[in-house]
């Protein structure tokens, strides 16, 4: 080969300056240009960002693909083989995605070099020899990568990361001045028995997602773990960017697995890694095309002062950070607060917040201190914006049923037909709990049912409660089911006497999990059962004619559905819905698509005493009216949703 063609095709970084290769690996190395004849390569001894930055920015303007070489005390990455153009993860991928584990000790900096001693395990050379004559007959595809080492040899697939500082955002440009265009849905044919999903997804068909994103190394699910206690199948998916692991419930573990990794998806999308996002201006600023944040519900004064508020007071002239949302009735572009719209947004290191939670850098409270209630995937926008509105029903609905305290109407267990509820309802009963399904629909006519199980036989653990919603009431209650189930099953790891202060103090009721300690207490128990008590109904009688009404209403069109139900939350009152696309590239390289519904009006599900943000809410107000309720001041009595 020319010297000017090998100079272009192949270039030797500084930590071979450092420990030059000898002659075994000089001879290997040679052979590199042969097998990758159409890359540039790249060959380092450890790793440089700064070198690598420059050697793809060459590959790049050189209209060719480009291959990273690692070199390291025992071992050798080939790869990835990073092509424009597609979602083939590059170097800077990989390095983040290995790094990126509790006890690295660079994770979150990969402006630091790291080092490989030379000449490393004696067997390398001609280990990656034998590995570049395999890769002959099978190359490597893009995002592609093969690890070479005595412990073996193995090819993975390294999908594309936000984080990456070569082939990631560019922070600096993604601010939100510029106004999106007007959005477009699509129409979207749904499956003939499901108008809720597109009939050409393939996100949940076994293997498709396990085979493109897990990885026991390269992430970015490192695994799939099974539960082995829960009373039905159940699977979570470990990814180390998401705030905790996804969880998968179904008939069997073939279909948990995929439902799990989608549901740690969800959880990824929470801060706006490489979405535009408009700093520090007030509401008064950008009103004529903004959600008014006072209509998001708002906190009482006695809240915010409290020690453990973790909110911050703002009014029309505070300024704060937004996003670009879209108004579902005409796709009008419109601003939402940036911590409403992403639960996980912080505003003291917005852009760097990885690299600033490994230093400990502290997190600034919050306008909103919100939940991941509303946030939902699917294969397209369309499907993951209906799914947000499913959610917010259900936590609209169980909250206004909560909160007034009066009976509900009862489905009887025994007109149940479908086998997988009554196997949960018989297992929770032969546990000592009396199950009761509970019809929780409000004004907005979807099918919501709260699932109060009571404890019949020992004072403690005394209630768990949970809710389901959809087109298909059936698929509700057993979706709200599994979650009551799994709480009754599970050992309680608290004790009676360390939650019980809660009882006389509810601002000690801070996190998630002290909802379900506070309604575990006896002493809580008769606000619960507040909601028995009520008319028994049949399934039918309680939700008359679903879901034959979705299936006719949708026209067999996701888009369709979507449209039903906006009209559904239109009849209640509730007639804006802004739709926050939090889909990033790392979900669209996926095939996924995460969207959270804004709803001005709506009732919030919010964690913690004193982040119920309840106040301003005029549909609350109306729906507490004539009960024992009325006249409480806000916060209210903590909710028991898990």
């Amino acid at each position: 080969m020319p010297t000017d063609t090998l100079a272009i095709s192949l270039a030797l970084g500084p930590g071979l300056d450092a420990h030059p290769a000898d002659e075994d690996w000089r001879s290997v190395l040679d052979v590199l240009t042969d097998v990758f004849p159409e890359s540039t390569v790249a060959v380092d001894r450890g790793w440089h960002l700064d070198w690598e930055r420059e050697r793809l920015d060459g590959a790049r303007a050189a209209g060719r693909d480009h291959l990273s070489v690692r070199l390291r005390g025992d071992e050798v990455l080939v790869g990835p083989l990073w092509r424009a153009g597609t979602d083939a993860g590059c170097a800077g991928c990989a390095e983040v995605r290995d790094r990126t584990v509790p006890d690295h000790p660079l994770v979150g900096d990969l402006r630091q070099a790291t080092a490989a001693p030379g000449p490393g395990a004696p067997l390398l050379p001609e280990l990656l020899r034998a590995t570049l004559e395999h890769l002959v007959r099978r190359p490597l595809g893009p995002g592609e990568l093969f690890s070479v080492s005595p412990r073996g040899l193995r090819r993975h697939r390294v999908a594309r990361s936000f984080h990456c500082p070569l082939c990631g955002p560019a922070y600096d440009r993604l601010d939100g001045t510029r106004t999106p265009a007007p959005l477009a849905l699509t129409g979207r044919p749904a499956f003939p028995d499901d108008c809720t999903r597109t009939a050409a997804s393939r996100l949940v068909e076994r293997g498709v997602l396990q085979d493109r994103l897990v990885d026991d190394r390269f992430g970015p699910v490192r695994a799939l773990l099974r539960e082995s206690r829960a009373p039905f199948a159940m699977s979570m998916a470990v990814v180390p960017d998401a705030p905790a692991m996804g969880h998968g419930r179904a008939r069997t573990f073939a279909e948990t697995g995929p439902v799990a990794v989608l549901e740690a998806y969800e959880r990824l999308a929470g801060f706006p890694y490489d979405i535009p996002v408009l700093t520090d201006r007030s509401y008064t600023e950008v009103a004529d095309h903004a959600v008014d944040p006072a209509g998001l519900g708002q906190y009482t004064a006695e809240q915010l002062a409290h020690p453990t508020s973790r909110a911050t007071p703002f009014d029309a002239d505070t300024p704060m950070d937004w996003v670009w949302g879209h108004d579902l009735g005409d796709g009008r572009p419109l601003l939402v607060p940036a911590d409403h719209a992403f639960y996980q947004y912080e505003y003291n290191h917005r852009r760097d917040r990885r690299a600033a939670r490994a230093a400990g850098t502290p997190g600034r409270k919050h306008y909103f201190y919100e939940s991941s209630s509303g946030c939902a995937v699917g294969a397209n926008l369309e499907e993951a914006a209906l799914h947000s509105l499913f959610e917010l029903a259900e936590r609209d609905a169980f909250l206004l049923s909560w909160h007034r305290a009066a009976p509900l109407p009862t489905i009887p267990n025994s007109s149940l037909t479908d086998p997988t509820s009554r196997a949960m309802i018989e297992l929770m009963e032969s546990r000592g709990f009396d199950v009761h399904l509970l019809v929780a629909t409000q004004d907005i006519g979807l099918p919501v049912v709260w699932v109060l199980a009571v404890n019949r036989l020992n004072p403690f653990p005394a209630t768990f409660s949970s809710a389901g919603s959809g087109a298909d009431p059936q698929s509700a209650i057993r979706g709200a089911l599994r979650e009551v189930a799994q709480l009754v099953t599970n050992p309680v790891d608290w004790t009676r006497e360390t939650v019980e202060p809660m009882v006389e103090d509810p601002w000690l009721v801070q996190e998630l999990e002290d909802h379900v300690r506070f309604s575990s207490l006896p002493e809580t128990a008769a606000r619960a059962t507040a909601a028995l008590g009520g008319p028994r109904v049949t399934l039918d009688e309680a939700f008359p004619g679903w879901p034959g009404r979705m299936e006719r209403g949708s026209g067999g069109d996701v888009r369709g559905a979507l449209d039903f139900v906006r009209g559904l939350f239109a009849e209640a009152g509730l007639d804006r819905i802004v739709l926050v696309d939090q889909t990033s590239r790392e979900h669209a390289d996926a095939g996924i698509h995460v969207a959270r519904a804004v709803v001005p009006g709506i009732v919030p599900m919010c964690f913690g005493h004193a982040q119920q943000r309840l106040a301003g809410l005029p549909r609350l107000t109306a729906a507490l009216r004539g009960t024992g309720q009325e006249h409480r001041a806000i916060p209210l009595d903590p909710h028991p949703f898990p």
